[in-house]
Formats: structure tokens, sequence, C-alpha cells
């Protein structure tokens, strides 16, 4: 598996943790995960994509999203640093056009504008600042011009409702989380040369997706 060199404590860290956790909690994930199927289902009719269309799925976990892009879509890939996640999503896969490969999203095997649409859902808010820079300047790069991006995760609580689910949240998601609803994340993509199109709050405002699109080179 391609990773990025020097890594930093902060970082390796991450890594290690990602994989004692997912080792365990693999086989329970769709349980957890159920009440965001319908979510799936509206990202993938968001991306209007088509048989000519080429989908990467980023920290696809079980699988559910890049089957979601698959009923419609050409081609999709979908991949994630945890083997332990890939033997489930092979395993609840049935559609031919889908495959998956363990790949870390800071370093993704791919070239360049290779891809109609990315996509990462409830993976940013897990990482370190930085891994989350890297993989977003990799969703960047793979991305073809005018092609789109799609991030779904966590948004800023927004209400009574959303500050109650952004309290329940922090109780499982405790290292990294609050760093990211804090974070300029419109910026950030801005950054690595994408242009938002569209933002939209889901499940009481205490989920977000933000669609961009790639205009350009990332700025250095």
């Amino acid at each position: 598996m391609r990773t990025r060199p020097g890594r930093t404590d902060e970082e390796r860290e991450y890594y290690s943790l990602n994989q004692r956790v997912y080792s365990v909690f693999a086989p329970f994930y769709d349980l957890v995960t159920f009440p965001a199927r319908r979510l799936r289902r509206e990202v993938a009719a968001l991306a209007d994509v088509d048989a000519r269309s080429i989908v990467l799925d980023i920290g696809t976990g079980t699988g559910a999203q890049a089957n979601a892009f698959a009923e419609k879509a050409g081609r999709v890939v979908g991949i994630d640093v945890s083997r332990s996640m890939l033997v489930i999503a092979r395993r609840n896969t049935r559609l031919p056009n889908v495959t998956f490969q363990q790949a870390d999203a800071t370093a993704l095997p791919f070239g360049d504008a290779r891809f109609d649409v990315s996509c990462v859902s409830f993976v940013l808010h897990e990482m370190p600042a930085s891994i989350r820079e890297q993989t977003i300047g990799e969703m960047a790069r793979v991305i073809k011009p005018g092609g789109t991006v799609f991030i779904i995760d966590y948004a800023p609580p927004r209400g009574t409702f959303g500050h109650l689910i952004s309290q329940l949240v922090r109780l499982y998601e405790r290292q990294h989380y609050l760093g990211f609803i804090r974070s300029d994340l419109h910026g950030l993509l801005r950054r690595m040369g994408l242009d938002i199109r569209d933002e939209r709050f889901r499940l009481h405002g205490g989920v977000r997706i933000v669609i961009a699109a790639r205009s350009g080179a990332p700025s250095a």
C-alpha cells in the first residue's frame, strides 16, 4: 500500500488507532450507520452519474456509498486503509462495476484527473488536520477538471437539536471531531482548487453535504 513518508507521531497514531478500532468494529459498522442509508442514496442522486462516469469513494468502509453510486455509474472504485472494512465491503457487494482496494487516502494510487466524481463520507472528522488536508489535496488531484467532489460529514452545531447531536457525537468521537467542525472546510477546499457549488444540511443540521467542483490546479 502506497503511503507518504515522514509521518509525524500524531499521524502514526491515527493509522495505528484506525487499524486497531476497525479490526474489531468492522462487523458492526453497518448497524451503527443504518440511519445514513437514505443520505447515501441522496448523495448518489445528487452526483447525477451515468454509465460513462467513473467514481472514487474514499474511506469506503463497508461499501455502502460505493454501492449506491454503482447503481447508475459506469465504474466505482472504493478505497480504504482498513483491510477489515474491505473484507466486509467485498462480501456486501454484488454489482460487477464496483471494485475495492486497500489504499491510503493521502497517497492515492491513481493518476491525475482520473475520476468524474470523488466522495468522502464520515471520515474527515476522524483525521488529524494534516491528514485531512492531504486527503482533500489528493481528491482534488485525481478529479477531472469540472468533476465533482462530495464531502459528507458532521456539521458545526445548528439549533438545539444540532447541539444535542454534537454532544452525543463527542461521547465517542473525542480526539479530532471538535477540530474538524471548528475548521474552515470551505477555505481548505478553495486552497485545493475546488469551488463550492452547494451545501445541504441533513439530520436536523447535524450533518452536511458539501458539493464542490474542480476549477484548476491546487494552490501551493
